[in-house]
Formats: C-alpha cells, sequence, structure tokens
C-alpha cells in the first residue's frame, strides 16, 4: 500500500499562539487608548487624553512579554534577510503620505481616528523635556520593533495563508491567492481607516515581497524601514496625525 505524504509543516512552532495572540494583545489594549476627540471606549471609562501615555506604554509592556515568550519560535522560522526588503521600506513612505494627505483631504474618512498624540505640546509633556523624549523613545520602540513584527506575524504569517487553508502552517509563507488578497485588503482597510487608500496599496507590495523572497524577516524589515521614515517625517512635519 502507497503510504500517505502529509502536507509539509511551514511553521511556526506553536503557530496559533505565535501569530495571533501578540496583534490580539495588542489590539485590545489598544482600544483603552484615548483620543483627541474623547470618544469611544476611553472617553466612556473617562480615561483623559493625558493619560496616553501612560496606556501605550502599558500596552507595549503587556505585548512585549508575549514577543519574548514566542521569540523562540519566531527566530528560528523569519529566516536570513535580503539586503533590498528594507530600502523598498523606506521609499514607501512616500506613496504612504501621499495617499494619506489625499484621502484625507478628500474628506473619505471612517471609523475612529488615530490617537495623534504630540508629546511635545505644552498641554502634554511640553516641548524640549526629558519626559517627552524619553516617551518619544517608548513610541519608536512600538512603531519600528514591535508594530511590524507583530503586524507582519498575523498578516502574513496568519491571514494569508488562513484565506487559503484552515491549517495555515501548512502553507509556504509568501503563497497568494484572490482570497489571500482580499484578506490583506480587507485589514488594511479595518485597521487603518483614516489611510485606507494608502494601507490597500502598501499591504499589497509587502505581500509581493512576501511572494518574491518567502522569507517573513523581509516583510517585517520591510514594515520598520516603513515605519522609521514615517516617523522621521511626522517628526520634521509635526504631522501627528499619521501616527
Amino acid at each position: 500500500m502507497a503510504s500517505i505524504t502529509e502536507p509539509s509543516d511551514h511553521g511556526p512552532a506553536e503557530p496559533w499562539l505565535t501569530c495571533l495572540a501578540p496583534l490580539i494583545v495588542f489590539q485590545v489594549a489598544g482600544s483603552l487608548e484615548p483620543t483627541a476627540t474623547a470618544g469611544g471606549l476611553p472617553g466612556s471609562l473617562g480615561i483623559p487624553s493625558a493619560a496616553y501615555p501612560i496606556v501605550y506604554s502599558l500596552r507595549l509592556v503587556a505585548t512585549l512579554v508575549l514577543i519574548v515568550r514566542i521569540w523562540p519560535n519566531v527566530r528560528t522560522w523569519i529566516g536570513r534577510p535580503t539586503w533590498w526588503p528594507p530600502l523598498l521600506g523606506l521609499l514607501l513612505v512616500v506613496p504612504w503620505v501621499v495617499l494619506a494627505r489625499l484621502q484625507l483631504d478628500a474628506g473619505w474618512t471612517f471609523g475612529a481616528a488615530r490617537a495623534g498624540y504630540d508629546p511635545f505640546l505644552p498641554e502634554h509633556l511640553g516641548p524640549g523635556t526629558s519626559r517627552a523624549w524619553a516617551f518619544l523613545g517608548v513610541r519608536a520602540l512600538g512603531m519600528v520593533v514591535v508594530v511590524p513584527i507583530i503586524e507582519e506575524l498575523f498578516v502574513r504569517g496568519f491571514l494569508m495563508r488562513y484565506a487559503i487553508r484552515e491549517q495555515f502552517w501548512q502553507v509556504p509563507f509568501g503563497t497568494l491567492s484572490v482570497t489571500a488578497a482580499a484578506a490583506c485588503c480587507l485589514y488594511a482597510v479595518t485597521t487603518h481607516p483614516g489611510e485606507a487608500v494608502a494601507a490597500i496599496a502598501w499591504f499589497a507590495v509587502v505581500s509581493g515581497v512576501a511572494a518574491a523572497t518567502r522569507k517573513p524577516v523581509d516583510c517585517i524589515l520591510c514594515h520598520a524601514a516603513t515605519n522609521l521614515a514615517l516617523g522621521g517625517y511626522v517628526l520634521a512635519t509635526g504631522e501627528w496625525w499619521l501616527v
């Protein structure tokens, strides 16, 4: 009798925990972040906008604890980086900013707005204060390190593969299909409503990176490079609505 070959395991280890849990924790904790409009759940709980640095820092700590827990699974799975995805990520900040601005000017806004918290305002942590710069470091850690890891684990590691097969760890990383692309677009719109047009385009390009190199690390580094460039742009221009 011929043996039946089981589908290959393309990882990571503990796939549900590794790919889903960090982003879930980050998003649930993020629902408590106050916005400038003082609306939503934070507003109903009476969380003032001045509490944003504390809430964001606690959100980051909770997520980092989980990243430390899953890191052995991630480290052995993401592969060795390719040279060009970080450079592409830096360039992608241009269409992101341009498309986000066009969407804002067109009034195509829906969903919850970003916190847009400027730590250097006098009513926040104050211009040039050590507290403001310290929180900026915390914010940079979240944007450039934490978010690229957890979002790429979820979107490219789980969502796009789950759209192809329920046992997503059996799908090779970087496999594309119509349903996978649609799932990615839906995620982009629902999680970035204020920059939906930019998000659809950006996520499509990074999905192309996944298909081209088949390495999770390349998507993470591309994502990190875009966020780093975006953070630099916001510091230079003061357009905190983008973050």
